[in-house]
């Protein structure tokens, strides 16, 4: 009987905690018939959402109610590693650039979203940030001839990335001569709109940048790798770019 209780108290929280959100104002009298509670047991769940720390306020009066007012968190939000990356590099995208309107809280947004996820996650995710770097915007000159990959070799690329998977790749360098490698993904970098991987090669047994869109065939392969010194890479990118 106590868990079934336990989980009531719980359900009705999540309930209360959404419907305040959904509506700039609430009169106690809708908030009891949503909940189907008395009014004691509405305002005992009102008084410790706010010892909980969320900013419900009540407004006396004709016209007036209870709101959240100020900010409150995302409620259960549950998100992928990959997931929070990939939010995580949107941000750092938008800060990169540099827009005048609505991106002066981007670089705190950033922290309070790393910070607010478990112990265990946010060590994943520092290791993964740490390996993804923005630079400056792609010259015009170079932006114009570059073409997105499709999308399932994107996902290929993703995934041997984060996964720390070989990568065999058919890839066109600049004269048009095409070669086939096995690469280890230690870094990826972007100068926007431009994705370029760095990596080990297997082919030249040394460290190269690939631009992603001149890789035209890529296929995991069996094996994985093991981070190699970050001096190994260090001269590539360090000069130009900054992690997530």
């Amino acid at each position: 009987m106590a868990n079934k209780s336990f989980t009531n108290r719980t359900d009705r929280r999540s309930r209360l905690i959404g419907l305040l959100q959904s509506e700039e104002y609430w009169k106690t009298a809708d908030l009891r018939e949503q909940l189907g509670v008395s009014q004691r047991t509405l305002m005992r769940e009102l008084s410790e959402l706010r010892e909980a720390g969320y900013p419900v306020e009540s407004d006396r009066g004709r016209g007036g109610g209870i709101r959240l007012s100020g900010r409150w968190g995302i409620d259960r939000l549950n998100l992928t590693h990959r997931e929070v990356i990939e939010l995580i590099l949107a941000l750092a995208i938008m800060e990169n650039l540099q827009s005048p309107l609505l991106t002066g809280n981007l670089k705190h947004i950033k922290q309070k979203l790393f910070q607010a996820f478990p112990q265990k996650q946010r060590h994943v995710v520092s290791d993964i940030r740490k390996r993804i770097m923005v630079g400056n915007n792609a010259a015009a000159n170079i932006a114009s001839h570059y073409g997105a990959p499709a999308p399932d070799m994107s996902e290929e690329i993703a995934e041997a990335f984060l996964g720390r998977h070989l990568l065999e790749i058919d890839y066109q360098a600049e004269s048009s001569d095409m070669t086939r490698r096995v690469i280890e993904i230690h870094y990826v970098l972007l100068n926007w709109p431009i994705w370029y991987v760095i990596a080990w090669d297997h082919l030249r047994d040394a460290t190269r940048v690939f631009r992603i869109d001149r890789i035209k065939r890529a296929c995991i392969v069996k094996g994985h790798f093991r981070p190699r010194p970050k001096d190994t890479f260090a001269t590539i990118y360090a000069p130009f770019f900054k992690t997530i």
